[in-house]
């Protein structure tokens, strides 16, 4: 048997000592999901978190290490398992009907253009000019500061826009609709500081709900509750009937609890639902982090997604979401 040098003895206790971090982050998530506030940031990243573990597969491989090499096996496994969503459709919820016959029958489309600004962004033009290229039928609008509210008021682009709350509530924290669809039932609550609207698009003879958040962040900061929040949202979502799409800056992943209990019973992801469950929204370049999608949009069983893009979202950490959907019509 050979005698391996230093080198080799260095390289084969980081090896060892990385899997069995990444053994403990595993289990944690698996027995312990975003019990707290860095877990909850660890799990956001699992794209990238357990990546080492292929290297140390590698490299045992390599070296014949074979317990090395099955540790890190499991852990890929893993790691595969929870990512694979990313790549796969959501076909749970599809519908019976052929294409043809629900495109003939369903109710009109409806454009959904969603964006966190980012209070401090200045980039009023930018952003303006992507509206006006998705020309949605509704604009969604978080972080939507004074500043913002002003340069909204000097656009002519919103004039297209007179229903909904937003030319009326310029605030940081509010949630600000713009529709050029006339809109019923709109309804403002406040959980844990934070801002839900609510409101229904009349599409003929059905009505669409429709449900924009922004979320806390899971940290310790003055005012910012996540747990608690989302442990009055999850049921409040959950409970709501009829065709619903709900969209926000949730500051959570795909890969989080709250994700999980959301599209564990009748939601589903737009993003999912259209094989893009990889797509990014956040950090945008705006910090030196590789990229997540913390903006969602929830689909209830009665909603078809036409399809779901990402916008630039130039100034801000945030891409807008552009959602196209419709109400089906054998719901």
């Amino acid at each position: 048997m050979p005698i391996h040098g230093w080198g080799f003895w260095i390289l084969y206790v980081f090896a060892w000592l990385a899997t069995l971090i990444l053994f403990a982050i595993a289990g944690l998530r698996i027995w312990y999901h975003d019990g707290t506030h860095i877990l909850t940031w660890i799990n956001a990243f699992t794209r990238y978190v357990y990546l080492p573990a292929y290297v140390c597969l590698a490299w045992a491989t390599w070296k014949r290490r074979w317990i090395l090499a099955l540790a890190n096996a499991a852990v890929i496994c893993l790691h595969i398992a929870w990512i694979a969503p990313d790549f796969v459709r959501d076909h749970r919820f599809d519908p019976a009907i052929s294409q043809s016959v629900k495109s003939a029958i369903s109710s009109p489309r409806v454009r959904i253009f969603f964006a966190n600004v980012n209070g401090y962004n200045r980039e009023f033009d930018s952003l303006f000019r992507e509206i006006q290229v998705a020309d949605p039928d509704v604009i969604i609008l978080v972080e939507f500061a004074v500043s913002w509210s002003n340069a909204v008021s000097k656009s002519p682009l919103f004039a297209k826009y007179p229903y909904g709350n937003g030319r009326r509530d310029a605030r940081l924290g509010q949630v600000n609709i713009f529709s050029r669809l006339p809109l019923k039932n709109e309804m403002e609550e406040w959980i844990y500081g934070r801002n839900i609207r609510t409101f229904e698009i009349p599409l003929g003879t059905d009505t669409l709900r429709v449900v924009g958040l922004h979320a806390p962040r899971p940290a310790h900061i003055q005012n910012d509750n996540y747990e608690s929040y989302w442990t009055q949202m999850v049921p409040k979502l959950l409970a709501e009937k009829g065709p619903l799409v709900i969209v926000g800056d949730c500051n959570a992943t795909q890969y989080s609890l709250v994700y999980k209990q959301l599209t564990d019973y009748r939601l589903r992801s737009a993003h999912e639902d259209r094989g893009r469950g990889y797509a990014t929204s956040w950090p945008n370049g705006y910090f030196l982090l590789p990229p997540i999608r913390i903006d969602q949009a929830f689909l209830s069983p009665e909603v078809e997604c036409l399809g779901v893009t990402e916008g630039e979202g130039l100034g801000s950490d945030h891409k807008p979401i552009i959602l196209d959907v419709q109400v089906r019509a054998n719901r």
